[in-house]
Parts: structure tokens; C-alpha cells; sequence
């Protein structure tokens, strides 16, 4: 369910290391991708240095051609550091540039958030919000309640 508390926000530079694929959002409820690529972050979240917080991300970057379901994009899913003076091996590095944002939030289950991506489109077109959207960001604060009816994802949405 989305929250009707949205806020606009500037963030700084944000670096983060973790692990990448490319999938269709079908693709991703087909294989799990994300949840194999966020199982893969937490066997190596001991290894990560220079974590800022507990927090994991999942950056979504977007092809400039039309989304569908089935098309393609990258899942990055990642911890942010506050630099790349050490990256595991296997692991990759993504960098956010500091910008503007739009923070929106998701509350209950992760398995219900498509219901807030679409009321959060609904509301970016009703409050005129027309942007590219390369890219979004979750941030998930607590994985162990991500099933839980209380639980809140925020969602970044550049500017």
C-alpha cells in the first residue's frame, strides 16, 4: 500500500557495492532473481567494508526504450559504502550522482509492492511529474519483516 506521506528530498552521491543482472520483471517472478542476488549480498555483507548502515538497496536501471514486463533491465541489488577502497571479488560497484528524489513508501508485504509502483505512477502523472526515470531505488531497512503487514520500503524516484 502506498503512503500518502511523500516527501522530495536532496541525496548526496550515493556509491554501493553488490551484485547485478539483467531480467524482465517476469523474468524476475519466473527466477527469483532479485532474491538470489539479495541472498548473494547477505553471504557477503561480513566482507563488505565501509557499509554506511544495515540497509540494502535495489537499484532498477531502466533502458530508454518502453517498459513492458518483459523487458529487460538491470537489477543491481547492493549496501551503500562510503567508498570503494575494498570490493569483494565477484562483487560490482554502482554510483547514484547527488540529485533530487522523490521518497514514496511502501507499507506491508514485499509481494504487494507492483500495487504501490502503480498507484505511485498514478500519483507522479496527477501531481504533473513527467521524468525519464532512468532509474529507481528501494531501500529495504529490515529484511526480516519484509513479509510483515507494518513492514515500509521506501522508493526513490529521481528528479
Amino acid at each position: 500500500m502506498l503512503l500518502k506521506d511523500v516527501e522530495k528530498v536532496h541525496k548526496q552521491r550515493m556509491n554501493f557495492i553488490g551484485f547485478s543482472t539483467k531480467a524482465s520483471l517476469n523474468e524476475d517472478i519466473q527466477l527469483n532473481s532479485v532474491k538470489n542476488l539479495r541472498e548473494q549480498v547477505l553471504i557477503q555483507l561480513p566482507f563488505i567494508k565501509n557499509r554506511i548502515d544495515n540497509s540494502i538497496f535495489l537499484i532498477q536501471l531502466y533502458d530508454e526504450e518502453e517498459w513492458t514486463p518483459d523487458t529487460p533491465y538491470t537489477h543491481i541489488v547492493a549496501v551503500e559504502v562510503s567508498d570503494f577502497s575494498f570490493v569483494p571479488n565477484a562483487m560490482i560497484t554502482h554510483t547514484i550522482p547527488n540529485g533530487e528524489f522523490l521518497v514514496f513508501k511502501h507499507q506491508g508485504p514485499e509481494e504487494n509492492i507492483d500495487n504501490t509502483y502503480m498507484a505511485m505512477n498514478d500519483w507522479l502523472e496527477d501531481h504533473n511529474y513527467v521524468t525519464l526515470r532512468p532509474f529507481d531505488i528501494e531501500q529495504w531497512d529490515d529484511l526480516a519483516a519484509m513479509n510483515n503487514h507494518n513492514h515500509i520500503i521506501k522508493l526513490y524516484i529521481p528528479l
